[in-house]
Order: C-alpha cells, then structure tokens, then sequence
C-alpha cells in the first residue's frame, strides 16, 4: 500500500533533506526488506544518497550509515539493481568501509561492507569493476588476515567468487600473501568460513596444476623429438629432419615464453 501510494518519491526527497534524510534512510531499511520494494527503491533517486551516505567523513550519525548500507545490502541483492548501484558509486564507498575505524561498541563496517561485495560480484561488470579497482583485493586480503572470524568469512567468500574462473584475479589474490590466512581459517574460522578457504585454497592448487602440465607436455615433446631424432636421423630424408627440428624449436620456444610469463606473473 505504501508502495503503491507514491511512497518511495516522496523518500527521495525526504532524503536529500538534511533534517529529514535520517528518518527518510531508516524507511528505506524498512522498505526494502520487501521483494517488491527492491526494484522501485533500486532504481530510485534514493540510491546515490544511500551510498554518500557510507563515506568515512559524512556528517551523518552512525545510526543513518549503518541504516545506508543495510539497505544497500537488501538493495544488491536484486539482480537488476546492481547496473544503477555501481554507476552511482558503490564500490568505492565499500572500499573505504573496509579499513573505517570501529564505530559505537565496536561496531565495525567491514562483515556488511564484505557482504554486499559478495552480491556485486555475481554480476560479471560488477566483477570486473572489483578486480580492476586500485588497491581493493588487498583491502580483503587485509580482512582475511586481521579481521573477527565473521569478517573473514566474508572476506574469504568474497574471494572465493571473485577467483572462480578468473587466473588474473587468483594471481592477485596470491600476490598478497594470503595462502598463511586461508589456511588458518580452515582450522580455526567459523564453520562456513573454514569450507569456504578449502575451496578457494583447492582452486589454487587446480589452478596451480593447469599452470605446471603445459611445462610437462612440452617437455615430453621436446624429449621425443630428440630422442627420435638422435636414434634414427641417419635414415631419414633432410625434410623430415628439418620438421623435427622445427618441432624442437617451437616446443623450446614456447617453454620459454611460458617460464617469462610465469616469473612476470609471480
């Protein structure tokens, strides 16, 4: 009824108003718990306001920031809703999030911060924007290696996704250092966070394996080339030798090539 009844326009005003902007975040919490509310609110005028709100220096009161990025987290859980969420910002405000200082009792920004990046990240742009921005995979490799077990659940989930069938990103992530932490985790984090740092150190080493069998086929090759080479040249016409040799090369060369890559990688 309140949906229907224009609500969500009169909260887009509500919330550019600095008397008024508290109580019109909070109803927007509210709202946006509902499926329906999701799509009205996601495509709304409300939703720059909400991530201005999540800046380290706002003026705003705990409560409206947490209220924000509550609602943000609801909101990035509708599919449709990410393309308006990234062009109005979200990104980067998270990522200030993720090393704010601990609010009132503690509080600390970083678990929901984590937690709305691991809806981004089912998006394939959102994705891309998360890997490519400066400084962010480290930003949650920090978390993973000091945050509160929840935070690094988060953290390593939020990995986890952004890893899946994307070597650039595993790359990264390893650049960090986070092997230590993972494996901490698997011991002494909470239980979905200990299943989570199996996986992602599993798809390491598989991602590892693939990385390490190009090496070992070519050397196979480059072994039966001159094994074959060396046994029964004397018998063979000048083209096939020429055809081993070219062989030879392309497999010596490409081994190369690999070796470069890899050392400029790691």
């Amino acid at each position: 009824m309140l949906l229907s009844a224009g609500v969500v326009p009169m909260l887009e005003d509500m919330i550019q108003n600095f008397e008024t902007c508290e109580a019109a975040t909070a109803l927007l919490l509210n709202l946006s718990c509902l499926d329906e509310a999701k799509p009205v609110i996601g495509s709304s005028q409300a939703v720059p306001f909400l991530i201005q709100f999540l800046e380290a220096n706002n003026s705003r009161s705990h409560s409206c920031k947490h209220d924000a990025l509550y609602a943000l987290f609801n909101l990035s859980t509708h599919p449709a809703n990410i393309p308006y969420l990234l062009t109005s910002g979200i990104i980067e405000q998270l990522q200030s999030l993720l090393t704010a200082p601990a609010g009132p009792s503690s509080y600390t920004w970083a678990e929901k911060a984590l937690a709305v990046f691991v809806n981004l990240a089912s998006n394939t742009a959102a994705k891309k924007h998360i890997i490519s921005t400066t400084g962010l995979i480290g930003s949650i490799a920090a978390v993973l290696d000091d945050g509160e077990p929840t935070e690094q659940e988060q953290a390593v989930s939020c990995l986890l996704i952004l890893c899946s069938d994307n070597e650039k990103c595993s790359y990264l992530v390893l650049q960090e250092g986070v092997i230590p932490a993972l494996v901490l985790a698997t011991a002494n984090g909470t239980p979905r966070g200990k299943e989570k740092a199996q996986k992602l150190l599993k798809l390491f080493r598989e991602q590892r394996q693939r990385e390490v069998s190009p090496v070992r086929t070519q050397l196979h090759e480059v072994h039966s080339v001159v094994t074959v080479g060396v046994g029964d040249g004397g018998g063979k016409d000048t083209s096939e030798c020429k055809s081993r040799s070219k062989r030879l090369g392309r497999a010596l060369t490409s081994m190369w090539k690999y070796k470069n890559w890899s050392r400029h990688q790691h």
